[in-house]
C-alpha cells in the first residue's frame, strides 16, 4: 500500500477487532438457553452483515461499470465480490457448528440458510466469470450478474421475518435483546465492518496494480482460490462434547479462513511486484 494512512488503519482496526473478540468471548452475559455457544453470535452476524455492506458496494460498481466502463469501478466490482464471498464463508461455516450444537444437525434446508447459499454461489459464479476471461465482455457478463445476484440480498436478510423458519429471529433493535448483548454486538459489527473495509482497500490496490500490468502485456503484444477449514474430529458427536469447543472451534474456522485469505493476498501482492519488476527490466 502507498498511502501513508493504511499502518495506522490497520493498528486500530486489530485494537477494535481484539477488543470486540475479547467483549464477545468474555464480557457479553451468558444467554441462558445456549449458554457459552450463544457467543458465536458475536462472529457470526457481524461477518454476514459486513458481507451484505460489501456486496451492495459490489452492487453499486457493478451499475457504474455497466454506466461507465470504468476500470476504477470494475476494480471496485470484483474486489468487494471477493472479500464479500469470504465474509459469506464465515457465515456459512460458523452458522452449522453453532446449528450442530442447538439442532443436533449440521444442515437444515431453511429458508435463511438456504438462501444465503444461493448468495455465495451466485458471488462465487460471479469471480469465475469475472476471471475466465480479461476481455471487456466478460466484465460486462459479470457485472450484469452481479447486478442481479444482490437481488437475493435483502431476501436473505428478511427470510426469518417473512417465512417460518428454524434460524433465531432478529434481535437487533428490540427489546428482546440485552442492553449488554447489544453493546457488544454492536462494537464487533463496527469492529468488522472497518475490517472488511480495509481488507477491500488493500485487496483494491492489488487490483489496480494488476489491471495496469494487463494493460502493459496488451500493449507489448500489439507491438510486437485448499479446503478453507476441516472440522476436527470432536464435533461428530454433539452429546458427548463440551459446549466450549463449538464456541472456540467456530472462532478458529473463521479466523482460519481470514487469515488464509489475508496470507492469499500477501503472496498475490509478491507476485505483481515481481512481475512489475520483471516487466520494468525487459
Amino acid at each position: 500500500m502507498k498511502s501513508k494512512l493504511f499502518t495506522p488503519a490497520l493498528v486500530v482496526v486489530a485494537c477494535l477487532l481484539g477488543y470486540g473478540t475479547y467483549l464477545g468471548l468474555k464480557v457479553a452475559p451468558t444467554e441462558a438457553t445456549m449458554g457459552d455457544v450463544q457467543r458465536i453470535f458475536y462472529c457470526h452476524v457481524p461477518s454476514a452483515s459486513t458481507g451484505f455492506t460489501l456486496f451492495f458496494l459490489n452492487f453499486i460498481a457493478s451499475v457504474v461499470y455497466l454506466w461507465k466502463k470504468s476500470p476504477k469501478a470494475d476494480a471496485w466490482a470484483v474486489t468487494t465480490a471477493e472479500v464479500g464471498v469470504v465474509f459469506c464463508s464465515v457465515v456459512l461455516v460458523t452458522g452449522p457448528i453453532w446449528a450442530r450444537y442447538a439442532w443436533g444437525t449440521w444442515w437444515v434446508w431453511d429458508m435463511r440458510l438456504t438462501t444465503t447459499l444461493i448468495l455465495w454461489l451466485l458471488y462465487v459464479s460471479y469471480l469465475v466469470l469475472r476471471r475466465s476471461s480479461e476481455a471487456g465482455s466478460s466484465s460486462v457478463l459479470a457485472a450484469a450478474l452481479a447486478v442481479f445476484a444482490f437481488l437475493d440480498v435483502p431476501i436473505v436478510y428478511m427470510a426469518n421475518r417473512w417465512f417460518r423458519t428454524n434460524h433465531p429471529q432478529p434481535m437487533i433493535g428490540t427489546p428482546n435483546l440485552d442492553p449488554r448483548m447489544a453493546h457488544v454486538l454492536y462494537v464487533n459489527m463496527i469492529a468488522f465492518l472497518f475490517f472488511g473495509l480495509l481488507i477491500a482497500w488493500f485487496r483494491y490496490d492489488l487490483e489496480r496494480v494488476s489491471q495496469k500490468l494487463a494493460a502493459l502485456h496488451i500493449r507489448r503484444a500489439a507491438g510486437g482460490g485448499a479446503s478453507l477449514a476441516v472440522l476436527p474430529a470432536m464435533f461428530l458427536e454433539a452429546g458427548h462434547v463440551n459446549p466450549n469447543f463449538y464456541l472456540y472451534g467456530a472462532y478458529f474456522a473463521a479466523w482460519g479462513i481470514y487469515i488464509g485469505y489475508l496470507l492469499f493476498l500477501m503472496s498475490k501482492l509478491r507476485k505483481l511486484h515481481q512481475e512489475e519488476r520483471e516487466m520494468r527490466v525487459s
